[in-house]
């Protein structure tokens, strides 16, 4: 919506030599950063607690600042709670600016609370309750105090704000005089034209794809929910330090990030990528995002073998997607604060934050930290160092070859990881369809549901052929004998148990006295 500032502060901002620092950094706030003396209707409570009230609504989130004059009122208090604010931010939401092209999704309101002049004793405990620094919030309000004896800022917030620098700035620096050249700010860079998101959506896509692999191809039913079996995940290339690091399966560190556990972890993931890629692909490239994607499941999964158990099995895009995640945070500084670098920063710290921290989460102990925080890190390292090599003038980035290189590792990767689990997939398929371990049957009865239940078993027969042994029925018996050594999971078997049905055969012929079969 357009600026609609209609109310006045209380107390103007004086030009005179001897003017508070309160009024010359009201001065500053406006000739420097563009705001405005007043504020909306909507929060005239705020202008009858402050001494001068200044409204930002140009550029990045409407933004307005509460001065507390402490040098002409020593000890005057901010004395508005916190829940009047949350409430001022709710009727000021409208005046809010659209998170790209997001219409639907509004930049929060920001409130200042700034108390000016001497500190006094439990100035800032009390000040530590004017804080709403949720990044799901719809206000973002915050207290700072300037004290203008020491020369020192402090914030009621952990995150900080871009006017505590500004504020530093201008309380060590020498005040400037009316008509004084401003030093040209740093405009920043302009971003890309938009673009449609193709990789992203591929991406997504084959996700799904390997997903719906795993629940038609695994060795297992898959369990309520569309979950594969921790048999499955391993068949496919499930990330183990055992079978990692122990057995030398290193192909797994790329199989890994692939696959994913259940319904809701593919659909997580699948959101999270869309939001990633479709800021990423745009701001540093179709290329880079794919070897950011890559570098973050690399991180991710070293991540992974570093901080879980030896025995716990591990899949999943995450560690890749907080990766990308971490490298728009970094590639949104090269824009100047507005609205496109603010937008950035809000989609990408929604999902990172929360994700890198275990008690932000209910369902902490089935995610996979170790990947996140691993993910987030080198993808954060990787995305800095593309900056400081991204020239200022380049919509995109270049080095071009070292992105495809990456890309390509990838790629062979993939294909090793590939070759390597077809090869094995035969023999863990085919053990699924055997009787399972501490199993035999005990009865007439049972050996014909073991048959039935587990014809291409070859104990199955053999259980059989004991059976009608014990009947005298000897045809039945070398007809399930022969029945053995026919059946088509007697590879996977020890090579021993096929000598003993042949020794077995060989007795039954002999005892028949036929010694053409028995030779």
């Amino acid at each position: 919506m357009s600026e609609a500032i209609t109310s006045v502060s209380r107390a103007e901002t004086p030009t005179a030599p001897g003017e508070t620092f309160c009024s010359y950094l009201a001065r500053r706030f406006i000739a420097k950063r563009g705001f405005k003396a007043g504020t909306v209707p909507e929060a005239q409570k705020l202008v009858s607690a402050s001494d001068i009230v200044l409204t930002l609504n140009g550029h990045g989130p409407f933004t307005i600042l509460c001065l507390i004059d402490r040098e002409t009122h020593p000890g005057k208090q901010f004395d508005l709670p916190i829940a009047e604010l949350e409430g001022i931010a709710e009727q000021c939401l409208k005046y809010s600016h659209a998170i790209g092209s997001f219409e639907t999704e509004r930049m929060p309101i920001v409130i200042r609370v700034i108390e000016i002049g001497p500190t006094s004793p439990g100035q800032q405990e009390r000040l530590k309750t004017v804080r709403l620094p949720e990044l799901t919030s719809k206000c973002l309000a915050s207290a700072l105090t300037v004290d203008t004896v020491g020369g020192t800022v402090w914030s009621s917030s952990l995150q900080g704000q871009p006017e505590w620098g500004f504020i530093e700035t201008v309380l060590q620096s020498p005040r400037l005089v009316d008509g004084e050249a401003e030093p040209v700010p740093d405009i920043g860079v302009e971003p890309p034209p938009p673009i449609v998101p193709y990789l992203t959506f591929g991406l997504v896509g084959l996700l799904v794809m390997i997903f719906c692999a795993e629940l038609r191809f695994g060795i297992d039913a898959p369990a309520s929910g569309l979950t594969p079996s921790v048999r499955t995940l391993i068949v496919f290339g499930g990330l183990q330090y055992l079978l990692t690091i122990e057995h030398g399966q290193w192909y797994r560190v790329f199989s890994g990030p692939l696959l994913h556990a259940s319904l809701a972890h593919i659909l997580s993931n699948g959101v999270a990528l869309l939001i990633a890629g479709y800021a990423l692909e745009r701001e540093a490239g179709r290329l880079w995002f794919v070897a950011l994607f890559v570098i973050g499941a690399l991180g991710g999964a070293c991540g992974s073998l570093l901080v879980n158990p030896h025995g716990l099995v591990t899949v999943g895009a995450s560690g890749a997607i907080m990766g990308l995640l971490a490298a728009v945070l970094v590639i949104s500084f090269r824009y100047a604060a507005g609205p496109n670098r603010t937008g950035l920063q809000l989609r990408a710290g929604q999902i990172l934050v929360p994700s890198l921290l275990p008690a932000a989460s209910a369902a902490a102990t089935r995610i996979d930290y170790g990947a996140h925080i691993g993910g987030a890190l080198v993808g954060a390292m990787a995305a800095y160092v593309l900056c400081q090599l991204w020239p200022r003038n380049d919509a995109l980035p270049g080095f071009r070859r070292n992105a495809i290189a990456i890309i390509c590792l990838r790629v062979l990767g993939v294909l090793a990881a590939g070759t390597e689990l077809s090869l094995r997939y035969h023999f863990w398929s085919a053990t699924a369809r055997l009787i399972p371990p501490g199993a035999p049957p005990k009865t007439n009865v049972d050996v014909r549901e073991t048959l039935e239940k587990y014809p291409n078993d070859p104990r199955s027969h053999l259980y059989a052929a004991l059976m009608l042994s014990n009947r005298g029925d000897r045809l039945g018996t070398e007809q399930e004998l022969r029945a053995t050594l026919d059946a088509p999971l007697m590879d996977v078997l020890d090579p021993a148990f096929n000598l003993l049905v042949q020794t077995e055969l060989t007795l039954l012929s002999a005892k028949q006295e036929h010694r053409e079969k028995s030779k």
